[in-house]
This record gives C-alpha cells, sequence and structure tokens, in this order.
C-alpha cells in the first residue's frame, strides 16, 4: 500500500469506527423501508417466513426499493454492502465473480434463486459465479451469514444467499428503466406484475450489454458482455390455503475473457453460459392454517461452452451440469409458543465434461435428506430454535448435523440479545470425489460455528445499532494433494471477527448506514498453516448516506473499504487494500417516472481484488425508470 493511500485508509477506517462505535447490533438491514419499528420477515432461517426478531442468527436483507436506490447493475453490487461479505472480481461484469462469506471458502456459500439451489454442480467445487447475475427483476436479496446445513443442506457451510424475483401482486404494476454509461454499457429492463381473482402472476426481463474493458491487466482491448435475462413466476389459489406455486428464471451470458494460459491480458477466448432454474409447488395449509406444507419439486440446468479461436488450451470445453430436486416441507404450530418445522428432500446430481482432446467425463450422485426444528416461546420475548439433519449419499455415506440458536428481547424488540450455534458441512462435488480424477474415499467438510451478538433500537427506531462476535472451525476441507496426485481431506481453517453495524435516521429525509467487519481468517494445516486465507481482507467496511431534498431530488454517496489481504495461500503475493467512493442522485419527473444517474469510483482508485484482473475507474452512468 503507498503512504498516500495508507494515510487515506487510515482515515478512512478512523471516521467509519468512530461512526459505529456505539454499535451494538447484530445487522442492520439497508434500505428505507427497514428504518422504521416494523418486524423485518425473512425466510432463510427455518425455510418458512418468520419474524428476524425471532431468529438468533445473523441475517441481511436488501429490498427492492435499497436496489433501485443504490442503483445496483448485479448482485454482486448489491452484495458489498453486506457485513462480512467481500467480492472477488476477475474483470468487468460478467467475469468469474466469487462471494467470500466470513472468511469462508466461496464454494461455502450456498445460492438459491426464487428458494432453488443453483450452485453449478459441474464446476471443480461447485461454487456459484455472480457474475452474469443481474439485479433487474429483484425483488429482494436475503444474506444468512453462518452455516445453516440443518435446513439447506450441503455447502450452507458459510452462508446462503437467496435472490428474490418480484412477487405477484393483487392489482396491476409495470416497472421499466434503460441505463446507458461508460463502456458503451446499457441496461434494460421491464417487469408486468398483477393479480385477479385466483391468479397472481410476475414477468420480467432484463439485457446488459458493455464493451467492457480488458479483463486482464496491461491488456489492449476490451473484453465485452451480453447477458439476457428472463423470468416468470405464477401463483394460482385453488381454494381457501391451497395454491399452486410456478416459478421460472433463465439467463444466457457471451462474455470475453482473458487467460494467462492463451494469449494473457490480450487473449480471445469466449464463454457462453446458459441457465435454467424451474420450480413447481403445491401449497396447502390444514388445521385452521396452523400445519403449513409445501411439496415441491425444482431443477436447475447449466450449460457452459468455452472457445479459444487462437490457442488449443482447456478453454474449448463443454460443460452441462443439472440438479433435480423433490422436497416436502412442513411447519406446525403446536401451541402459541412452540412450532415445529421439518422436510425431507431428495436430490439427483449430473454433470458431463468435455475438453478438447479429451474423453468427455460424466459423473451422478444421489442425495436423501431430512431434517426437523423446534421453536419455543417459553416466556415473552425469548425464541429457543434447535434442530439435527442427516442427509445419506449414495456415494459418500451419510453426515447428520446438529445447531441450535436463541432471541430474546426484554423490551418489545429495542434490545435484541442473540446467540447461534450451528454446524455446517459441504460434500465432496462430483469432480472431487469420483473417478477418473476424484478420491472415493473423501468425507464432507465441515465448520462448526459460534455467534454471539447485540442489537440496540433508539428514539423510536431513528438509531439501530449493532455488533457480533463469531467464530467458525473449519476441518476436513478438501484439498489437492501433490503427495497423492488427488483432493485429500487435509485442510483446516479458522475465521473470527466482529461486526460493527449502525443505521441513523436523524430526519425523515436523512439516512446514513453504515458497518465494519474485522475477520481474522487464517489457514491451520499444512504447509501454510498460520498464514491468511487468499483474497480475504481482514478489514472491510462499507458506509452510505441518503438525502431526499424538499424539492425531490435524491442525493447519495457511497464508500467501499477493504484492507490488504494476499493473493496466494503462501502469502507471497500481497494486494493493497483501497477507498471506493461513488455519488448517486435520481430526480422524479412524474409520480411514475424518476431520471437517475451516478458516478462509480469518484477518484479513480487504482485497485484490485484479484491479482492480474483489471477493475474500473472513474465511470458514469445515466437512466430513466418508470412504474406504472
Amino acid at each position: 500500500m503507498t503512504g498516500e493511500l495508507r494515510v487515506k485508509y487510515l482515515f478512512y477506517i478512523g471516521t467509519s469506527l468512530l461512526v459505529a462505535a456505539p454499535a451494538l447490533a447484530q445487522d442492520i438491514p439497508s434500505g428505507p423501508s427497514n428504518t422504521g419499528a416494523e418486524r423485518d420477515i425473512v425466510v432463510l432461517a427455518t425455510g418458512f417466513a418468520q419474524a428476524r426478531d425471532e431468529t438468533g442468527q445473523a441475517i441481511s436483507v436488501i429490498d427492492r426499493a435499497r436496489i433501485d436506490e443504490l442503483q445496483s447493475v448485479s448482485i454482486a453490487d448489491a452484495l458489498r454492502t453486506v457485513p462480512g461479505a467481500t467480492i472477488a472480481q476477475r474483470g468487468p461484469v460478467g467475469s468469474q465473480t466469487s462471494l467470500f462469506l466470513r472468511g469462508g471458502n466461496s464454494s461455502q456459500t450456498l445460492v438459491l434463486i426464487d428458494g432453488v439451489k443453483v450452485n453449478d454442480p459441474s464446476s471443480p467445487n461447485a461454487a456459484f459465479d455472480f457474475g452474469s447475475l443481474l439485479s433487474g427483476n429483484t425483488g429482494r436479496i436475503e444474506v444468512l451469514r453462518g452455516p445453516n446445513s440443518i435446513v439447506w443442506g450441503s455447502q450452507a457451510m458459510g452462508g446462503v444467499v437467496n435472490i428474490e424475483s418480484t412477487r405477484p401482486a393483487s392489482g396491476f404494476a409495470a416497472t421499466g428503466a434503460v441505463e446507458y454509461g461508460y463502456a458503451d454499457s446499457l441496461v434494460a429492463r421491464a417487469g408486468l406484475s398483477g393479480g385477479t381473482g385466483p391468479i397472481e402472476a410476475s414477468f420480467g426481463a432484463t439485457h446488459y450489454r458493455s464493451d467492457g474493458i480488458s479483463a486482464m491487466t496491461g491488456g489492449s482491448e476490451r473484453d465485452p458482455s451480453r447477458i439476457t435475462a428472463l423470468n416468470g413466476r405464477l401463483k394460482l389459489h385453488l381454494a381457501e390455503g391451497v395454491a399452486i406455486d410456478l416459478r421460472g428464471y433463465y439467463t444466457d451470458a457471451r462474455v470475453d475473457f482473458d487467460s494467462a494460459s492463451s494469449g494473457g491480458a490480450d487473449a480471445r477466448p469466449v464463454a457462453h453460459n446458459q441457465q435454467f432454474v424451474g420450480y413447481a409447488g403445491l401449497h396447502f395449509d390444514l388445521a385452521g392454517g396452523r400445519w403449513r406444507n409445501r411439496v415441491a419439486y425444482s431443477r436447475t440446468h447449466l450449460d457452459r461452452v468455452g472457445t479459444d479461436p487462437v490457442v488449443f488450451s482447456f478453454n474449448n470445453y463443454v460443460v452441462e451440469g443439472a440438479i433435480d430436486r423433490f422436497e416436502y416441507r412442513t411447519s406446525y404450530d403446536i401451541a402459541d409458543a412452540a412450532s415445529l418445522t421439518g422436510g425431507v428432500e431428495h436430490e439427483r446430481i449430473t454433470a458431463s465434461t468435455s475438453y478438447e482432446g479429451f474423453d468427455p467425463d460424466h459423473a451422478n450422485d444421489k442425495v436423501t435428506g431430512a431434517y426437523v426444528q423446534l421453536t419455543l416461546r417459553p416466556v415473552t420475548g425469548l425464541t429457543l430454535t434447535g434442530g439435527a439433519r442427516h442427509d445419506d449419499y449414495s456415494d459418500y455415506g451419510g453426515h447428520t448435523t446438529l445447531g441450535g440458536n436463541l432471541a430474546y428481547t426484554p423490551n418489545g424488540g429495542s434490545t435484541l440479545l442473540r446467540a447461534t450455534y450451528g454446524e455446517g458441512f459441504r460434500a465432496p462435488t462430483l469432480t472431487e470425489g469420483q473417478p477418473p480424477y476424484g478420491n472415493s474415499a473423501l468425507k464432507p467438510e465441515t465448520a462448526r460455528n459460534v455467534d454471539i451478538g447485540i442489537e440496540q433500537s433508539l428514539l423510536d427506531g431513528a438509531v439501530r445499532a449493532s455488533v457480533t462476535w463469531f467464530n467458525r472451525r473449519s476441518t476436513n476441507l478438501i484439498t489437492y494433494s501433490f503427495a497423492t496426485g488427488q483432493s485429500e481431506n487435509i485442510g483446516k481453517a479458522e475465521a473470527e471477527g466482529f461486526e460493527f453495524g449502525l443505521a441513523v435516521a436523524p430526519t425523515a429525509r436523512l439516512r446514513v448506514a453504515a458497518n465494519f467487519t474485522i475477520t481474522d481468517a487464517f489457514n491451520r494445516s499444512g504447509a501454510n498453516a498460520g498464514k491468511r486465507l487468499e483474497l480475504r481482507p481482514q478489514h472491510v467496511g462499507y458506509a452510505s448516506i441518503d438525502w431526499d431534498s424538499p424539492l425531490g431530488l435524491k442525493l447519495g454517496a457511497d464508500l467501499r473499504l477493504a484492507g490488504d489481504s494476499f493473493n496466494n495461500a503462501a502469502n507471497t503475493l500481497r494486494l493493497d487494500g483501497y477507498a471506493v467512493a461513488s455519488l448517486r442522485a435520481a430526480l422524479p419527473v412524474t409520480d411514475g417516472i424518476e431520471l437517475y444517474g451516478r458516478v462509480e469510483n469518484l477518484f479513480d482508485a487504482s485497485y484490485v481484488t484479484v491479482s492480474g484482473y483489471s477493475t474500473f475507474g472513474r465511470a458514469g452512468y445515466a437512466g430513466v425508470r418508470a412504474r406504472f
């Protein structure tokens, strides 16, 4: 880190800590809709709708109003505002983009779209690539930080992210937006939602195109991206408490990228990725609504094709992966003070990989799992939850997961105490565990996590502050062994830290939010024991200020901070920390039409999140959006 940047960085850190110093809460959901006293509803804790103050788990919510306020083009843009989240992006929008939660590996975060698992079973570690995931018709993003494998199974080891499309509603609404800016970038989206009688539906489409920048530093050519996303939801109410729920999501992305193995920064390989997510469910309530049930089938299908016209390499490939899932989930209110949730699930996972010059590789696995959770409310303000899960894999055998949490408020929500013990696991992927290259003797990765947090609301909700301590120890991590030439359960890691948060609304027109996370994430095994985990800064922060002027003009500013990190496990390649500031504005023209614009990286900071890969300098964008 240069001397000038170090001074700026320390100043920004000090400012953020002064803002966050009084913070005494676990998490501050961002956005204007979350600054009041109303109860936030989450689904990631139990799989069913639940008040956030009844779970001890750390959950962030980003709603549509906040996404519009931030002017986020991609889901990754919005996730950068979440406490404990680090984004590593290898070039412009569309490039490979990884999420690290609380210092965990990217493969240890489970990603859902409308409740359907979308992690790629054909990739080596099944990590989700956020590169082509646009925010266009997203209604809400929910992020659970920490393990929750009891409800969600494998990969819910470091956290869970659920991206929810716009929900159907009664009446009729139409939305649209067009944006243009730096690098000939164009974003266009449109959405329709409404309902009449027993039918509710929503449909949306988003298209993104950009000339981009060179994905790798030093390149003389740009790497363009073209992404189209479609989504739809249909709900048919058959009778009181009985409904059919259909959901679909499709994305088609064509992204040029650079490769160190074929041409470097001026390489010409192209990735063409398609993903389909489908869901069909029957919901029915019994016992006067006290017993809620859901039977569903979902399918995730991914096709990835790579072409490299210059060099014969692994950039020429055809890869296909699919997850077929059947599930039954239930929630029963035994009494006002006790609820029981549970489920039974079966998945069939398949993958096919073909590289130019090699025979195709086919693999599959089956898993059946069941879980149960009991929630008790023995006294006013206290909620206790505990549960267990068992999964049986056709190749790897069985695994049992335990966990529990508590939430307590002695004063109707003004003060909220939370504590969680959670276990998580990640089963070996098809690549890691099956022939010809895998090790069939592998065991699942496992993690044990403890959270303790407190949240305080003051001045009728005008001030909300938080602090959370977390510790996660991971064992049996799957790491490639040069001694045996295959993957082995030889890795251990530990992540410990604090998350601070603050949201202040001194007036109805002014809102300030900040969070700061300190994470010590270390390797605890092998030659790199005691070294920091790669691409995970010790310090990460985010702050924003938003003001609605009396004239209708809305102004906002954002600041993202990251400390130094390392690009490799041996900690020999350091990445300098950075501070990136942005400005944004929006002006309503009529009740339904709004002009908006922003300048990203206002001070043209030079920084990288992955060594050798480019990031944008100062860039401006402007657009118009409408709602009727």
